[in-house]
């Protein structure tokens, strides 16, 4: 059976997913604005960032850019999507997380003027420094990865 809209669990992943993200993010704007909280010496800490860029904070200060990529990029995602079957539960999830990641960081960027990230993970003896992020991302990062993994692993 063919289902062309999202099921309602889409509709609650992103609600779940910018919640999430928006309680951890102003927890880290309340807490660690002052001072970095180290979790696992060495390799991980929780460090207030705010990034005014993109994807690793590329494109800082080029806000235009920054606002045209991003509509691009729904573009392409409506585009996508509007041929997808929504009837399993995986576009729902993975379609979910992805959506509200993104639609999380982008309230960030229309209400603060900036993306609030706070996950840094390193390894300076390594000369390992992985740029800060945040849930948002990590769900965007998870959701890529998953339907990546997917479509590489189909039997088309």
């Amino acid at each position: 059976m063919f289902v062309r809209w999202p099921r309602p669990l889409f509709y609650v992943v992103i609600t779940l997913a910018i919640l999430l993200d928006q309680v951890t993010k102003a927890w880290a704007s309340s807490t660690l604005k002052v001072i970095p909280v180290s979790i696992i010496p060495g390799f991980f800490n929780l460090t207030y960032v705010e990034n005014r860029g993109i994807a690793f904070g590329m494109f800082a200060h080029h806000g235009l850019l920054v606002g045209l990529f991003v509509v691009g990029l729904a573009l392409v995602a409506l585009y996508y999507a509007r041929g997808m079957n929504w009837a399993s539960l995986e576009p729902n999830i993975v379609g979910g997380c992805l959506c509200g990641g993104a639609l999380g960081n982008l309230l960030d960027r229309f209400r603060l003027g900036y993306v609030v990230d706070f996950f840094h993970v390193y390894r300076y003896s390594w000369n390992f420094d992985w740029p800060v992020f945040n849930v948002a991302d990590s769900l965007i990062c998870l959701s890529v990865g998953w339907i990546v993994l997917r479509q590489l692993t189909s039997k088309n």
